[in-house]
């Protein structure tokens, strides 16, 4: 006889993982007991000495899909006299340890047959969830996870669903969303003249979609606007709605539609069906039949499954249907996800389609591309959050990270873990402010951490550096591009590395806006040694939005004059005064190419001239480059140089799709001759740019090739969505107190921040 106990963390909470203990427990004939704790799930078994052994294998070998171990512990303890049965027990907290929150799940293929077979209870009931999937964090109000805590709390359980939770046999056992449309939450569309109209089964909506109408859906993070997407009509009215001229809409439908359009491999289909389900961008077959309108001069699409019974209802009524599903909200917004919010959906949809389980936090749909080395996350939410990120060192305290004021994702660390809220968005709005706010406030009473340190990007005038100060705890500032390149080194364990950092612009140093950076980084020490040279912002943001600025900036003056006319030659003019905000930023550089190739110069969304200048270098097969030509000083590579030498490309007649290729080769190896300056094997590549899968593989391919090794960002993503790690990673690696004064390195405005969020917000 033996008695042994088990202690697991992990994503093992709201994935049936309790039920699945009780069943093994059973099969075996062990007694003993299972709980939920702020420990995570601790079970003691007792019973032959050979079947708890045997026991312990099926916990490793069969615990359901969704659950993941990052602890586990197990120890001989002593045996119960008279124990006759094996029982789950009422759940118990312990504020010091993490309880881990399992993301929202993509619907089971159990629950799917269930929907969509007619003699089934919950046939075409679109809120149908159990253990193994439906809404967890978007649902959780605090812990533990158990249905009152939950947004499911309004809702009591009928006879026979409280049956399915209370048999530890059933699928359902203790799943707390649990619901069928005899007690469960009802959907319902809104019409812009505020009517409801019931539509349990969905084949009302699915005939307004037909109809080429928009339909705001609430799914299980927020709402998406919906439109037939083969219905160019429809999709242009949709653009003119959300405001959204040229930004790639996302798109769902079913697999075999999918490939219709796009080219799907064997790890892109994992992806597609994974729990996460996430948009996966997906290369476009050349002679599809989409509208180019959808995604405008793009060589790829977003694509998602069915995720949720709704949209799995929505596709059993019309299964040859490829819909856009955008998130419903303005540009650089939060999503849409509160019932106040009906109001503002009616003026972009012409319907919306609800119903009543409220949606306690949002979260977007995360976005995956699949490159040569394994997926890149774009954008870290659905599925993902909030899933912990193992820290390489404890943290000697809670520490609060408020990452950017661009893609702002905040996150919390406690003991030896990260956790990273979702995707926010822009922080230009009270809206967002509010929300970004919220998620912190989320995150601290999910995970009981209130935090005694912030860690803030240096840009003063980001929104979240002053709110930092507004905490009245000690404040640490990082420098962005350090914060990138520590993320990559915190998820890889490194303590040392070259890092590239390409991205659009971050405060630098020296007061000026960096971009290009090839630094040293060593633990919580940093030394600049590389990046391209600055150029003026003429016209401040005005340039970032209007590219062709950047490039008149770079331009000689009769050269600006032949490109862009009057207004081009004023540009250099007035650049070549020296009063305006300098940068260096890559992704500044691809705009100022992208707008002298004529390709984009004008951008309408973030990051649009430089994502439209790579897709037309995916149609060119050069493999040259001009880096010879290229002036490397001490350290700063001329940038004029690099627009001079396109300059007579242009003069000798080569094709625009062939000189973004060149230039892209050129970047990749001035990179690398950069880097082979210095005698070090790691080097990590991050930063926005690093999207650009040419300027990634190129990078990638010639470091290798050399003999070092390439390390990037796979836990989060390589842009501003990521960089609160890396300011987490920062404080751990640092070897001084972090409640010392010195770590506030200007006069603290904590006394005006609230003043100056408001002024700021209520300007955009």
């Amino acid at each position: 006889m033996m008695r042994k106990a088990f202690r697991i963390n992990g994503i093992v909470q709201g994935v049936g993982f309790r039920p699945f203990v009780a069943r093994i427990a059973k099969q075996l004939n062990l007694t003993g007991f299972v709980l939920n704790s702020g420990h995570g799930v601790y079970i003691e078994v007792q019973g032959e000495e050979h079947l708890v052994k045997v026991f312990e294998e099926k916990l490793n070998n069969e615990k359901p899909h969704e659950s993941i171990y990052i602890e586990f512990d197990t120890w001989e303890c002593e045996e119960i006299q008279d124990e006759k049965d094996f029982v789950i027990l009422a759940s118990e907290t312990n504020a010091d340890v993490f309880t881990f929150i399992p993301p929202d799940l993509a619907t089971c293929h159990d629950c799917v047959e269930e929907i969509l077979t007619p003699s089934n209870r919950r046939y075409l009931y679109p809120l149908t969830n159990c253990t193994n999937c439906g809404p967890r964090y978007t649902v959780i109000e605090k812990l533990p996870y158990d249905r009152p805590n939950t947004s499911m709390k309004p809702f009591p359980l009928c006879a026979e669903c409280y049956r399915e939770y209370t048999n530890p046999k059933d699928r359902r056992y203790h799943a707390q969303p649990v619901a069928c449309p005899d007690c469960g939450p009802q959907t319902y569309i809104v019409s812009k003249d505020g009517g409801m109209i019931a539509d349990p089964d969905l084949r009302k909506t699915v005939d307004i979609l037909k109809d080429g109408k928009v339909v705001a859906i609430k799914s299980l993070g927020g709402y998406l606007l919906a439109c037939d997407a083969l219905n160019e009509t429809a999709v242009n009215r949709l653009r003119k709605l959300k405001r959204r001229p040229q930004e790639p809409f996302a798109l769902m439908s079913t697999l075999p539609n999918i490939e219709n359009f796009c080219y799907v491999n064997s790890a892109e289909k994992d992806l597609l069906e994974s729990p996460a389900a996430p948009i996966v961008l997906l290369q476009k077959k050349p002679y599809g039949s989409l509208p180019e309108v959808v995604a405008p001069g793009q060589n790829y699409l977003g694509f998602m499954l069915p995720y949720s019974p709704l949209h799995h209802i929505i596709f059993y009524h019309w299964p040859e249907a490829v819909l856009v599903m955008t998130s419903a909200n303005l540009h650089g917004e939060v999503i849409y996800y509160e019932e106040s919010d009906l109001p503002k959906l009616l003026e972009m949809a012409d319907y919306v389609l609800t119903h009543d389980r409220a949606i306690v936090t949002h979260v977007d749909d995360s976005v995956v591309q699949m490159l040569s080395d394994g997926p890149h996350l774009i954008r870290r939410s659905r599925g993902y959050v909030p899933l912990p990120i193992k820290l390489s060192n404890q943290c000697k305290v809670p520490i609060l990270a408020t990452g950017g004021d661009e893609k702002a994702t905040p996150a919390l660390a406690k003991n030896g873990y990260a956790i990273l809220g979702q995707y926010v968005g822009d922080l230009k709005n009270v809206r967002t402010m509010d929300t970004y706010l919220k998620v912190i406030d989320h995150l601290k009473e999910l995970f009981e951490i209130e935090p005694q340190v912030v860690v803030t990007d240096k840009h003063p005038g980001y929104l979240s550096h002053r709110f930092a100060y507004s905490t009245g705890l000690p404040v640490i500032e990082l420098q962005h591009h350090v914060a990138h390149a520590l993320s990559v080194m915190e998820e890889n364990q490194l303590s040392k590395a070259i890092a590239i950092v390409y991205d659009g612009t971050g405060y630098g140093d020296d007061g000026t806006l960096w971009g290009s950076e090839v630094l040293l980084v060593e633990n919580a020490d940093y030394q600049r040694l590389f990046h391209f040279d600055y150029m003026p912002l003429v016209g401040g943001e005005k340039a970032i939005e209007e590219p062709w600025r950047l490039a008149a900036s770079l331009l000689q003056i009769d050269q600006a004059e032949r490109f862009f006319g009057e207004r081009g030659r004023n540009i250099a003019l007035l650049g070549a005064k020296g009063r305006f905000p300098l940068a260096c930023g890559m992704g500044r550089i691809f705009d100022a190419v992208s707008a002298l190739l004529g390709v984009c110069s004008m951008a309408t969304y973030e990051g649009e001239p430089a994502q439209k200048l790579q897709m037309i270098a995916e149609n060119s097969l050069e493999k040259g480059n001009f880096a010879d030509n290229i002036t490397i000083h001490e350290s700063t590579v001329s940038t004029r140089d690099i627009i001079q030498n396109i300059v007579e490309l242009l003069n000798k007649g080569y094709e625009i799709n062939d000189i973004s290729r060149i230039f892209h080769n050129t970047v990749a190896e001035l990179t690398v001759r950069m880097v082979i300056k210095f005698d070090w094997e790691n080097v990590v590549l991050s930063g926005g740019s690093f999207q650009n899968n040419i300027l990634y593989k190129s990078v990638r391919d010639r470091l290798e090739k050399l003999g070092l090794k390439v390390f990037r960002n796979r836990q989060v993503p390589m842009n501003d969505n990521g960089i609160a790690l890396g300011q987490i990673a920062y404080v751990l690696r640092r070897s001084d107190n972090v409640f010392g004064n010195t770590h506030v390195n200007r006069e603290d405005p904590g006394q005006q921040s609230s003043s100056i969020i408001h002024e700021r917000t209520q300007r955009n």
